[in-house]
């Protein structure tokens, strides 16, 4: 038997259903946003030296990439990255990755970026108090591709063969409008 529901009162379902779509629209206007400066934060390494975002804005273009052993589509990002790095960060570009494992794998991180040959700087989020701030929502990958005036360009939910090309293009333009090495030895713009 089907229940009928008068105009005045919505079905429960409809009413459910509702409350979902107002909460993930709400999630994502508090997450990073293009044209904006990203949340600062400050966590360890691998080693237990401390990394702040701070002292990176504003000089080159950044890729923080928040990521999981267990996270199939990030282990395909990765060696994109990885290659990336290698191609351009003698041009002023800097990929993070913020594992997101829980503290009981913190020891599987260090053996599995060796596995997986990356060199790029890595830090810890646990607790994913910083991921939070950037992504409400936990889905990783997740990326933010920062501009060397500190300000966040494009977010990258996600990964999807084919990202790494998007992604590139967007590092090279960004390498391409930023300072001159004149420019930059001088402190002058044009």
């Amino acid at each position: 038997m089907t229940q009928q529901y008068s105009d005045s009162a919505p079905c429960p379902r409809c009413l459910f259903r509702g409350i979902i779509m107002m909460t993930i629209a709400i999630l994502c206007l508090t997450s990073v946003a293009p044209a904006a400066s990203p949340p600062d934060f400050k966590l360890k390494d691998l080693d237990g030296n401390w990394f702040t975002l701070g002292d990176h804005l504003g000089k080159e273009v950044i890729y923080v990439t928040f990521w999981a052993t267990w996270c199939v589509p990030c282990r395909r990002e990765m060696p994109h990255l990885q290659k990336m790095t290698d191609e351009f960060e003698d041009q002023g570009f800097f990929v993070l990755g913020v594992n997101t494992d829980p503290p009981a794998t913190k020891s599987k991180v260090k053996p599995y970026l060796k596995r997986l040959k990356i060199t790029y700087p890595t830090v810890l989020d646990p607790n994913n108090n910083v991921l939070d701030k950037y992504n409400p929502t936990r889905e990783l990958p997740y990326a933010v591709l920062i501009d060397r005036e500190g300000n966040v360009h494009e977010i990258f939910p996600g990964y999807r063969a084919g990202d790494e090309i998007r992604l590139k293009k967007a590092v090279e333009s960004l390498l391409e409008s930023g300072p001159t090495e004149d420019e930059a030895v001088s402190g002058e713009t044009s």
